[in-house]
């Protein structure tokens, strides 16, 4: 493997990034009895599954969203019953968003399905590639982590 120009690695990263992502989104398919849903929608809902009891203010910061647009995403999934609204542990004023069984289980299939597809990929690749990429994981985390915007 060649050594990339260090001026043209944002350039690869930020490629590699958006063709990673679509082809995540095309493999994906809805849970059982589901239909697919809005790029939105699935934002919102990772989110709240990877933190249980955020607010609508907070995804609408980590997703650079309108708060008005991330409440009528969650008014459709709260309806779609994959969110449940409850009054903040701390303020009661503040509602927190976590996920239903439903949506644990739907989750849970859809990731499934994708780290098939994946482990599929990664068989195909030449020998070496998947410990290569495994070993690039911990600062690809970190470069995330650095470039996530700062509440």
């Amino acid at each position: 493997m060649s050594e990339r120009e260090p001026e043209r690695l944002p350039d690869d990263l930020i490629r590699l990034a958006w063709t990673l992502h679509r082809a995540l989104r095309q493999r994906q398919t809805p849970p059982t009895g589901q239909s697919t849903r809005p790029l939105a929608q699935v934002e919102v809902l990772r989110l709240i599954d990877s933190r249980p009891g955020i607010s609508v203010r907070e995804i609408a910061t980590a997703l650079s969203m309108q708060p008005n647009n991330v409440s009528t995403l969650v008014t459709q999934l709260t309806r779609d019953g994959f969110i449940d609204r409850r009054p903040g542990a701390h303020d009661r004023r503040f509602v927190e968003l976590h996920p239903t069984g439903k949506m644990i289980t739907a989750g849970g299939e859809v990731n499934e399905n994708l780290s098939k597809a994946i482990t599929e990929a990664l068989q195909q690749l030449p020998a070496g590639a998947e410990q290569r990429i495994s070993a690039a994981m911990p600062d690809l985390w970190e470069l995330a982590r650095t470039l996530a915007p700062t509440p």
